[in-house]
């Protein structure tokens, strides 16, 4: 009962910081930029390869896809960006989230508390209106991060519900269901990182084997992507329009690789024969890769069926 507490608590406080973040950051990055700043940015070209290595390069020192896409709808409901423009970097954040599951990254999390405070301390300044927005928008971002910390820390005691791991091992084993089950854990959890971690823990004590934890794995990308959705619900139809498009990406994702799911499985025991947590993280690193190199021809599309699904 104490730990249904504890979980419930954690999460409830994590989820309310986090909206609180990005209702913070979206307002400060709106009032900020002025409409001649606005034209210019989304006037610029960006290539859809510069793209993906900006979204793959925030991800790399934030150590986190969701708050890279949060940040990234920020910016297009502040006028900033355009769909076209955000649509590549939302998937390179997919691979950047792969990169940071193999290296030691910067943890900028770990700084949060630092952020909160100068923006905090630039938000009271007198007489200086572009100091206390940018202020404004560093409390908001520090908000998103202490909220996703707050709910993966609230949440991690279910890597210890023997139950729970019985259910995902069994799960995994029936490909469908298995997907289903990542999609379903990651939702919760509200962290792709932590979910992986789980699958990582249970391979190591050969609870779950590595063909049943990618199709799990191939779910939790779907399912942290209701992060971007939850922060985009009170965003305009264009901030909603860009945390559809990362739905999306990952949805196809799995749709087009996963007849290939065994193939996948393969290419990940080959490049780590002898270290199960080091396949689950191959596994992730070539789906994103190769999910994003399929997809990235038809971003355009993207972006225009999620003008279709999000029409008001």
């Amino acid at each position: 009962m104490f730990t249904l507490l504890t979980i419930l608590s954690g999460m409830a406080c994590g989820l309310g910081l986090f909206l609180l973040g990005m209702k913070f950051l979206t307002t400060g990055l709106k009032n900020l930029a002025t409409g001649r700043f606005k034209s210019k940015m989304q006037n610029t070209t960006i290539h859809p390869l510069m793209g993906i290595l900006i979204g793959t390069f925030i991800t790399m020192l934030i150590q986190s896809s969701s708050g890279t896409t949060v940040l990234l709808v920020g910016l297009v409901e502040a006028g900033l960006l355009t769909l076209p423009q955000a649509a590549p970097m939302i998937m390179g954040a997919n691979i950047g989230t792969t990169i940071t599951a193999q290296l030691i990254a910067f943890q900028v999390g770990k700084y949060a508390p630092l952020l909160l405070i100068v923006g905090v301390l630039l938000s009271m300044l007198d007489g200086k209106r572009k100091m206390r927005l940018m202020g404004e928008a560093m409390v908001g971002l520090s908000l998103i991060f202490i909220g996703i910390d707050f709910l993966g820390k609230g949440l991690a005691p279910l890597q210890n519900f023997i139950r729970f791991q019985e259910i995902l091992a069994e799960l995994g084993h029936k490909p469908f269901l298995g997907i289903l089950m990542g999609f379903a854990t990651t939702a919760i959890i509200q962290s792709s990182g932590t979910g992986i971690a789980i699958l990582q823990t249970l391979a190591i004590n050969n609870t779950l084997s590595v063909f049943a934890a990618v199709p799990i794995l191939l779910g939790q990308n779907v399912g942290t992507c209701i992060t971007t959705l939850i922060a985009s619900v009170n965003l305009s139809i264009t901030g909603r329009r860009a945390a559809v498009i990362h739905l999306l990406f990952n949805f196809f994702g799995v749709l087009l690789l996963y007849p290939f799911l065994r193939y996948l499985t393969q290419a990940a025991l080959l490049l780590a024969p002898v270290n199960p947590a080091r396949q689950i993280a191959h596994a992730h690193s070539i789906f994103n890769i190769v999910a994003t190199l399929l997809l990235l021809p038809f971003s355009t599309y993207l972006v225009k069926l999620s003008t279709l699904i999000v029409r008001r």
